[in-house]
């Protein structure tokens, strides 16, 4: 039976007004009711998310425009407008080096959100949907401790009767770790066994996984996982990734007609039809074109390598069905499967030590499994807690040293410290490979959180714990924080330096913009890449190697230049 997600606060990604946004549900139109008035033979079963995802780092939506809030009751109302026949509670996941305090507090907020749920479904007459409780954990100890919690809270209220209340679990906080298989297997793992510690039944409760798939999906299968969201399909087709097998994926301009499988969209690009179909992909959006006797555009090429990915994956699906997940047949399925992939081949290694036939199939097969990586994969603690206070580069002692002629500025990245980031090293490590004085360049670093932060400072207890960057959605109030302090620290350092900020981002150049027009006749920033240069508005265009020659060029006329800026 033909089922989809969506996440319910999905409609905040594009500035929906509020008469669109009460369009959607006018007269009571339900999004199967907009579904099925596309397709009237299309009705599938809709599980809606509560779209605590995107409340993961504190990013701010102004939802009180569409009359919502971030509460059960707010959720589960807007997920039953949408129809939802299946229902996440209200969650907040966890991402990878939160610290323990703010970890137990997003733990517990999560739990009571779920149990409240349960109230909310199961104490009203007027609600008939399935509820799937959230579940976040980042390690075995992490899972057990919630799952506990929440069953213990779930029989103090009332619902430790699962044929009379049902549900299912829903674990979360997985996206951040999607390739990190071997400890996606343990927190699975962990869930099961925590059920059948607390003597509930883990085949009556099904198990949803949020937003993994690909080629761990066999193992989830393995592991008792009973369905799992993931719009990997879509992310591989936008990058033009083609799916050629289960575990394998080629660039859509390197496949040849041989790549092709029976699937209907591989017949729309099938014969001479593929290489105007990589022509059609190099040549102008919304101009139309002809395909496989259809009137197509650009972005219908992108689709028919979606549909056919996500042909690849169900295929595989089908695939699994056919056995028995604990059988020995599907396990020596499972060796043969990751057989010519390591990183699949250390699912199986870790798979193991829970399950000695894995040992006795890869024997039989002649396989030597690889050694599990050891170390914590938690490095860095950090803190979705917003303190702007706890570092603030005007109210600091501090000076540029007399030698360094230029400050650069750079926009902060999720890698702490920065310069151990891979764009803040790309781009040092150019500058050096092509002869310019990095000892004459004072770099400073532009945080969404704390305004500049010069080189010497990006150790600071402070600087490595924050975890948050300036989107399009920042208040107001944030934006101006960091032009505030910005403006300082260049009034009081810059006056006898030129002054070069090098950034892709459009929030991070949007400030650096407003300090020009402020400072204007004062203190001169070059900003780079220039914007007519610039194809999107995002960070990663400063690794480009045409804005790098720019910034090289620029900062050698600046370094070799016997004038001062003013």
């Amino acid at each position: 039976m033909p089922a989809i997600m969506t996440q319910v606060l999905h409609f905040v990604d594009f500035n929906l007004n509020e008469k669109s946004f009460n369009e959607w549900f006018k007269d009571g139109k339900t999004l199967k009711d907009w579904i099925i008035q596309e397709n009237p033979t299309y009705s599938p079963i809709l599980f809606a998310d509560s779209g605590g995802f995107k409340l993961l780092y504190n990013r701010e939506y102004d939802l009180s425009k569409y009359q919502l809030k971030a509460t059960p009751e707010s959720v589960l109302d807007l997920q039953l407008k949408l129809g939802a026949d299946y229902v996440a509670s209200l969650d907040y996941p966890i991402p990878p080096g939160l610290n323990k305090e703010e970890t137990n507090e997003r733990m517990e907020k999560s739990i009571m959100n779920a149990v409240r749920l349960m109230e909310l479904v199961y104490d009203s007459h007027d609600v008939d949907v399935f509820p799937y409780l959230a579940v976040h954990g980042r390690s075995y100890e992490e899972i057990q401790y919630y799952v506990k919690r929440l069953f213990n809270l779930l029989e103090e209220t009332g619902f430790n009767e699962y044929s009379h209340y049902p549900f299912g679990l829903a674990i979360g906080s997985m996206v951040p770790i999607k390739n990190h298989y071997e400890l996606i297997v343990e927190i699975i793992k962990a869930l099961k066994d925590t059920l059948i510690e607390i003597n509930s039944d883990p085949e009556k409760i099904p198990i949803h996984v949020f937003g993994i798939s690909g080629r761990i999906t066999p193992f989830m299968y393995y592991l008792g996982v009973n369905s799992f969201d993931s719009n990997t399909y879509v992310k591989a087709a936008q990058n033009l990734q083609f799916f050629v097998s289960y575990t394998q994926k080629k660039k859509f301009y390197m496949i040849t007609n041989r790549d092709l499988d029976l699937c209907p969209f591989c017949n729309c690009i099938r014969g001479r039809n593929l290489q105007k179909a990589k022509k059609i992909l190099k040549s102008k959006s919304y101009s139309r074109y002809s395909l496989h006797g259809k009137e197509v555009i650009k972005s219908d090429i992108y689709g028919i390598i979606a549909l056919h990915n996500l042909s690849v994956q169900l295929n595989l699906i089908g695939e699994l069905k056919k056995y028995n997940p604990k059988s020995r047949e599907f396990k020596e399925w499972l060796v043969g499967y990751a057989n010519s992939d390591n990183k699949l081949l250390k699912v199986v290694a870790k798979l193991s030590t829970i399950d000695e036939d894995f040992i006795d199939i890869a024997t039989k097969f002649k396989l030597k499994l690889p050694k599990l990586p050891k170390g914590q994969f938690y490095a860095r603690r950090i803190s979705l807690k917003r303190d702007p206070t706890k570092f603030d580069i005007t109210k600091t002692p501090y000076s540029v040293p007399p030698e360094k002629r230029v400050i650069l500025i750079l926009s902060c990245t999720p890698e702490k410290p920065y310069s151990k980031s891979t764009t803040h090293k790309l781009i040092f490590r150019y500058l050096q490979e092509h002869g310019v004085n990095i000892k004459k360049i004072e770099k400073v670093t532009l945080s969404g959180m704390y305004g500049p932060v010069p080189q010497n400072f990006e150790k600071e207890t402070s600087i490595l714990e924050y975890d948050f960057v300036l989107s399009s959605r920042t208040p107001e109030e944030q934006v101006s924080l960091v032009s505030t302090r910005l403006k300082e620290f260049l009034e009081n350092h810059a006056r006898d330096k030129w002054v070069v900020a090098y950034i892709g981002s459009g929030a991070y150049r949007k400030i650096i913009q407003r300090v020009q027009k402020e400072l204007k006749g004062n203190i001169s920033i070059i900003l780079l890449p220039d914007e007519s240069q610039l194809r999107r508005r995002v960070n990663s265009e400063v690794r480009k190697k045409t804005h790098l020659r720019t910034l090289v060029a620029t900062l050698e006329k600046l370094l070799n230049t016997g004038t001062e800026p003013f």
